[in-house]
């Protein structure tokens, strides 16, 4: 990136009467933001006198990101996963304020609903963005067009305009489907949410693994959830035991563990029986799977370690603006617990 130009010889620095920002930075040195942001955070591109310029005038007003190397790093997750992927969330933000500690960098959440994501201005304070389990376009686009560092955690974004950092979704949905194909079961539902790219990824997975085993994966066995919560996917399966008199399926196979525990809700009140009637399987391994009336199967995700990576990835980003997009994935395993076992004869 090309540096602005500016007068040669000692810069004028007058103290801002609030708080200093990187604008104020840059208005001082006579550079744009951008260059003004680079430079004290050690990006390449940047002439060693230039940066000395931009760190000295940042000394003089006594700018708080001066000697941090970044000003702060801020988390952005919807409102609506508080209700539905509290404890994952909960872990995943572990990791990134474990991996922001040992950086020496100040990490700030800010819940944000849809409303707010439309009135959402990127600030001059912040280095860099972590989207936790929320990609919207508006947001995506801004950040991309605006070249402000920016990581998708738990998502996936099918034009790669912004790096990413997910569990192997399709790696885990194909690791569930073929555990309950081993079991003998071949009438198996799905509990999906299409919305998401990295829940499409798991029922991709779920497809290729039945597939294989030469089972035909009907659209009559797929349920699609408004949101991935428990209540959902509870009245889900009862609506579809009442509606066709009978439990058409000998297991299901769920989007996350929340909907996993709305599921066996369900079918226990129904009268049936996980696993003697029905097998189960979640995906996630949150600590509560293992803590279930019926402990349960799920694939596990290394929750704080895609914290740790995605703020990794950020602080790449930021120091080198011009790296390509990447779309890193985390391994996954299946957990076995009583909520599976073979197909009843």
């Amino acid at each position: 990136m090309a540096e602005h130009d500016a007068p040669a010889g000692e810069d004028t620095v007058v103290a801002s009467p609030g708080r200093v920002t990187l604008r104020d930075i840059a208005d001082a040195v006579g550079v744009s933001i951008s260059t003004a942001s680079r430079a004290l955070n050690g990006a390449p591109g940047i002439s060693d006198a230039m940066r000395s310029r931009v760190q000295v005038a940042a000394e003089r007003l006594n700018y708080a990101g001066a000697s941090a190397g970044y000003s702060s790093i801020t988390v952005l997750y919807d409102v609506h996963l508080t209700e539905s992927g509290a404890e994952f969330m909960q872990a995943v933000q572990r990791g990134m304020e474990r991996k922001a500690r040992e950086l020496g960098i100040n990490l700030s959440m800010k819940l944000v609903g849809p409303s707010g994501m439309a009135r959402l201005t990127p600030d001059d304070e912040t280095a860099g963005y972590l989207l936790l389990s929320m990609q919207p376009e508006a947001l995506i686009q801004l950040l991309s067009e605006r070249a402000i560092p920016a990581v998708i955690v738990n998502g996936r974004e099918p034009l790669m305009r912004l790096d990413a950092v997910a569990p192997a979704n399709r790696t885990g949905g194909y690791l569930a489907a073929c555990h309950l194909l081993e079991l003998g079961h071949r009438k198996i539902l799905a509990l999906g949410h299409s919305p998401r790219p990295t829940i499409r990824d798991r029922m991709a997975g779920n497809r290729k693994a039945m597939q294989e085993a030469g089972v035909e994966a009907s659209a009559d066995l797929v349920i699609d959830l408004e949101a991935m919560r428990t209540n959902l996917a509870y009245h889900a399966i009862r609506q579809r035991l009442e509606s066709r008199g009978s439990c058409d399926f000998t297991a299901i196979l769920c989007c996350n563990d929340s909907c996993a525990f709305g599921a066996i809700a369900a079918l226990t009140e129904a009268g049936l029986s996980v696993p003697g009637d029905v097998s189960v399987v979640g995906f996630d391994d949150i600590p509560t799977a293992a803590l279930n009336s019926v402990t349960l199967t799920t694939i596990r995700v290394e929750t704080e370690d895609i914290g740790a990576r995605s703020v990794n990835r950020l602080i790449e980003r930021i120091r080198s603006q011009d790296q390509l997009v990447t779309y890193t994935e985390t391994a996954v395993k299946l957990v076995v617990r009583d909520s599976t076992g073979p197909l009843k004869k």
